[in-house]
């Protein structure tokens, strides 16, 4: 038999499990029973058979209340029903931390799902009481910016998925940022002491006590979509000038394609049967807050020095009237199945 001896918060959930999880918060929601899920080791042999929806893969499996990953090296996942979270290890040799980042990721963003939440990709920062939620496909620099906003008076609320609930407040969920070698070297960080993501792979992971961070819900005041501005061949001088600049805020239509495609894996929400619920969620968000894109410095060192100079809490102070398309790298057009 198990034993729970690990107590957790995330999106809003209180969480037992019996390994630790240290990207997530300890402070427990009070009277929370009937959104309680338990973070177990298991056999995946003796998990119950399903039929799994088309839209499954050779490694996820789909359906209804189910969500199952096998990756080779790694172990076996499962989410189910929205109050279980199931894994095996490959062996021995799988540490608990190549464990935690599929668990604390893509497992706890499929019980969300199924929890009826809205579950999005992106990092969610708070500062004066107010939420800003960043989201972009990979390598828009949303960990990079979160991290520059930190040196400035902001608290990480999450990173990688972020839940919005009904009464549009963000919950804290992942706190932890990762961070690429060549943007820990251009912040002068010092990588060689930071721990890897997992094997093989040159990211490090900055976690919740290297960190500040918040362990409360925060009203979201507004959303931005990252866009990376390409540098023309300028001197250093004007690169490290740049700036961080806004848009006008989109239509409810954009807003609303935006949302979808920033969406927790589309795959996964079809699989499960969740496409209506994402639908009418994410209208509901895209009625209530404004969404904005946000174009920022290619460099690392200019996206760190015009963090300085910005307060995303006020669109109007950094919005520009016009961005010349062909400049711009926009983060995610389509939808993502990863």
């Amino acid at each position: 038999m198990n034993t729970l001896n690990f107590q957790y918060q995330a999106f809003g959930f209180n969480l037992a499990s019996d390994i630790p999880l240290p990207e997530l918060s300890e402070k427990l929601l009070i009277a929370n029973e009937q959104n309680s899920i338990s973070v177990v080791s298991g056999n995946y042999e003796n998990w119950p058979s399903i039929e799994a929806s088309p839209h499954s893969t050779q490694c996820l499996q789909l359906a209804a209340n189910e969500w199952r990953l096998a990756l080779e090296g790694i172990g076996w996942f499962r989410a189910a029903a929205g109050e279980l979270l199931e894994y095996q290890r490959w062996d021995d040799s799988v540490s608990n931390r190549d464990l935690r980042t599929f668990l604390v990721t893509s497992g706890l963003g499929a019980l969300a799902v199924q929890q009826s939440s809205l579950v999005l990709h992106g990092t969610a920062l708070e500062r004066n009481g107010e939420a800003v939620l960043l989201l972009g496909r990979p390598a828009t620099g949303k960990s990079t910016l979160s991290w520059c906003l930190q040196q400035h008076g902001w608290q990480l609320i999450s990173s990688e998925i972020v839940v919005v609930d009904k009464n549009m407040k963000i919950w804290p969920g992942v706190q932890q940022l990762k961070l690429w070698h060549d943007a820990a070297v251009a912040l002068d960080l010092d990588w060689q002491q930071l721990p890897l993501v997992r094997r093989g792979l040159k990211r490090y992971a900055f976690s919740r006590d290297q960190l500040n961070c918040i362990e409360s819900a925060v009203p979201l005041r507004c959303i931005y979509q990252l866009m990376r501005k390409r540098q023309q061949s300028k001197s250093e001088a004007d690169v490290l000038a740049s700036s961080i600049k806004s848009s006008q805020a989109f239509s409810q239509q954009h807003a609303l394609l935006v949302l979808r495609n920033n969406a927790f894996h589309a795959r996964v929400v079809r699989g499960m049967e969740c496409e209506q619920q994402l639908f009418m969620q994410a209208s509901a968000l895209a009625r209530s807050v404004p969404i904005y894109s946000l174009r920022v410095p290619d460099g690392v060192r200019a996206m760190k020095n015009a963090c300085a100079m910005v307060d995303l809490l006020d669109p109007a102070s950094i919005q520009e009237p016009y961005v010349e398309e062909g400049n711009i790298e926009e983060g995610n057009k389509g939808e993502s199945d990863a």
